[in-house]
């Protein structure tokens, strides 16, 4: 029997439901609209945990001052499986199409691999890694470091520019220390300096006479330890000091003071290249010291500085593309945390000025600039 009173009840309390749910549609479509949701990859433990967490200081920095930019970090832990996992647990649990990460070129090319082409049109990602060849061919990803070929040819300015005619060079056994050494040799001959020697080590090796010994033998003018291998370098460093070599000893720009200061003896005299010479933002300078003191590092700077770029992007209602990307830069360069960066559009790799360092009695001095060009 039909009962009117439960009829008009039961209806009531369907409309008060529709009402609810219609409510909390619009607004968890108005909470994701107001909300911008950039994902972060970086190997928070593991060999550069420090890197990662300076990384991490900057992305949180902006995210202060923003409170509609929503910073999701996963830690990847410098395992190129993992960061396939935090890319999927982003874009699949997170909803985040635009990343800054993952760490390097290795990450960098697991996750590109890993993409079908329908996300490829819809993901972005911003490789917290220097311009190696393969990132001209990623449709939709960046890179944020001057390449090894364009870090070497600004680097051999410098001792090309007080005389020097010849070096060796000593890498890592490995593809990227057969690659080094070719575009060393490459740059050698552009800028005029003659490559009178070169040779790959064993990294877990725990000592490199043999091989420092052909190097002092072969009586350079500049011997370039090119490892990628903190440890490695120094014992290869230590050896070439042993052998009473006179001449200029070059190593890479990734030493940190504390390192610098602990092998104080070590490094007295070295010359540490590969280094952008960055020129900060008053704002961001002042930013960084009220919250942390102290100056800023180029890690802390670049987490910063592409939550920014991304974060203006997205609030623009601008789909990220490397098209989109470069054309801010170029807009907006000298008002970023990181004034003056350029993009080749040609290759889609960046430049900065580089500079060369020599440590004197643990101190880091700067002796050289180049133009950028």
């Amino acid at each position: 029997m039909f009962n009117k009173k439960k009829y008009i009840f039961g209806a009531v309390i369907i409309a008060i439901v529709v009402i609810f749910a219609v409510f909390a549609f619009y607004n968890n479509v108005n909470f994701k609209n107001s909300d911008i949701k950039i994902g972060v990859i970086v190997p928070l433990s593991g060999d550069v945990a420090n890197v990662a967490e300076d990384v991490q200081f900057g992305v949180r920095l902006f995210a202060g001052n923003h409170s509609e930019a929503k910073f999701v970090i996963e830690n990847d832990e410098g395992d190129t499986k993992k960061t396939i996992s935090a890319m999927r647990k982003l874009v699949n649990i997170d909803g985040i199409s635009n990343i800054i990460g993952p760490f390097g070129p290795v990450s960098s090319e697991a996750i590109y691999s890993s993409q079908a082409e329908s996300e490829k049109n819809n993901l972005f990602f911003v490789a917290l890694s220097m311009c190696a060849d393969q990132f001209q061919q990623y449709k939709n990803m960046m890179c944020i470091y001057p390449s090894p070929y364009y870090q070497l040819k600004e680097t051999l300015k410098y001792p090309k520019s007080v005389g020097k005619t010849s070096l060796y060079i000593i890498t890592a056994n490995d593809s990227f220390g057969d690659s080094l050494m070719d575009m060393t040799e490459k740059v050698a001959g552009e800028i005029g300096l003659k490559m009178v020697g070169r040779n790959k080590v064993n990294i877990k090796d725990l000592e490199f006479r043999t091989v420092v010994q052909k190097a002092v033998e072969a009586k350079p003018d500049l011997i370039m330890v090119a490892t990628m291998n903190l440890q490695s370098a120094i014992r290869i460093i230590n050896s070439i000091k042993e052998k009473k070599y006179s001449g200029m000893i070059m190593g890479g720009a990734d030493i940190e003071e504390n390192t610098i200061k602990e092998f104080k003896d070590t490094f007295e005299g070295v010359y540490l290249t590969g280094r952008a010479k960055l020129d900060y933002s008053s704002e961001f300078l002042k930013e960084f010291k009220d919250k942390k003191g102290g100056e800023p590092n180029l890690y802390t700077a670049f987490g910063y500085v592409w939550s920014n770029i991304l974060y203006d992007l997205m609030k623009a209602d601008k789909q990220i593309t490397s098209k989109a990307i470069m054309d801010y830069v170029d807009l907006e360069s000298n008002s970023l945390a990181i004034k003056g960066m350029r993009y080749n559009r040609a290759d889609k790799t960046i430049k900065f000025p580089m500079e060369t360092v020599v440590i004197r009695n643990g101190q880091i001095e700067k002796v050289f600039s180049s133009n950028g060009e």
